[in-house]
């Protein structure tokens, strides 16, 4: 294996990890804003939005954004951030 894909494997590895852990960071909003628990719906989704912006960002900068190879880490990041500015905005779920 040569140095570079050794390089792209590791930060697939990193970066697969890292969009599993905002996966785990929105399911737990999802689980505060459904319980009514205000201060950790709000912390989670100001930590998923930074995690998951650095992650676009980061493939940004490393020109890796719109490649084939990353496209399934771009559409990760876009989706947990899509779904969870409709969260934020639609107010679901809520506590009734």
């Amino acid at each position: 294996m040569t140095k570079d894909a050794k390089r792209f494997k590791q930060m697939e590895t990193i970066m697969t990890a890292v969009l599993i852990a905002a996966t785990v960071l929105f399911i737990i909003y999802l689980i505060a804003a459904g319980n009514g628990i205000i201060w950790l719906k709000a912390v989670t989704a100001i930590i998923t939005i930074l995690v998951c912006g650095l992650c676009l960002a980061y493939l940004y900068v490393t020109k890796l954004l719109l490649r084939p190879k990353t496209m399934w880490m771009t559409l990760a990041a876009g989706a947990i951030i899509i779904c969870l500015l409709f969260s934020l905005i639609l107010n679901f779920p809520a506590k009734l």
